[in-house]
Parts: C-alpha cells; structure tokens; sequence
C-alpha cells in the first residue's frame, strides 16, 4: 500500500485537509482486504486482524515516523493487546481504514488504540500496550525525546477538550 494514500485519506468530517489539521492527529492506514485474509467461515480470521492492525503500527512507527528529514527508529515490544471483535469483515472492493492514537504516555510505556473501519462500521478495536525496550540489556528503558514527539503527534484527542 502507498503511504502517500494513507496521507491523501486524512481528513476531518468538515474535509479539511491535513495541512489544516492541527499537530496531533490519527495515523490513518488502509489495507485492502485479501482472499488469503479469510477464514473457514468465509470472513476475516481475527489472528489476521491483528496481523492487520500491526502493518499499521508498522507503518506509523518505522516507515513514516516523523517530519520529513527525521529518522525516529523506536524500539518497543508489546505487552498486552486487547481486542475487541465488533462484527465480522468480509472480503470488499474498497480497503479498510486503520486509525491509530497514541495515548497514556508514562517513563517507557504507552497505549496504542487502533480501530479497524469501513465509514461508520467498527470491526475490530485493539488496545496494545507498548513498553520502550533495549535489547542489549534485555529490560525496559526510558521512552526517548523523539520517541516522545512522534506519541505527541498522533496523541488521542482529549475527552475533555483540552
């Protein structure tokens, strides 16, 4: 998948673009849904939801993680996924959108909440909990500046408005 029509996608109920947006927004990701997606009961398998939502984290975390000319390489493992299966996914002309937040930022962990959609229609949400992690000391770490900035960037939107 392109990521210049992930970026082209982006835009709020009022079709502003994402120029006009500001800072911290969702990382929007389509995937078009395949036959080998699919399981016995001839809609999407919910291992391949996840695998789904992961290209996206994918995408977010190391394909275009910040501003042009900055090179953000996190490095994390999950802890925890939570999955919340809404309906099942068909196979469908048009692709899926994956839009992720980033949320409760702590010392080394944060929360990722991605849900899978099509318009209105909610398949899947995950809730994942990423903690910062070096792997030559084999233990969690402080989260970094850039690693800091590139959460503020796609951070959840305040329930309270601020």
């Amino acid at each position: 998948m392109s990521h210049a029509l992930a970026t082209d996608i982006r835009r709020t109920s009022t079709g502003r673009t994402p120029h006009d947006l500001p800072e911290s927004r969702p990382h929007l990701y389509l995937r078009q849904v395949r036959m080998s997606d699919l399981d016995a009961m001839n809609h999407v398998n919910n291992v391949r939801l996840l695998e789904m939502i992961q290209d996206a984290h994918f995408d977010m975390f190391y394909l275009r993680p910040g501003l042009p000319g900055q090179q953000i390489r996190p490095r994390f493992v999950y802890a925890r996924h939570e999955l919340d299966y809404t309906q099942p996914l068909a196979v469908q002309p048009e692709p899926v959108t994956i839009t992720t937040t980033i949320g409760d930022v702590r010392r080394s962990s944060f929360r990722v909440t991605s849900r899978v959609t099509f318009d209105s229609q909610v398949f899947c949400t995950c809730v994942s909990t990423a903690v910062a992690y070096d792997p030559d000391a084999r233990c969690s770490r402080r989260l970094e500046e850039a690693e800091r900035a590139l959460a503020a960037r796609h951070a959840a939107p305040d329930p309270a408005g601020r």
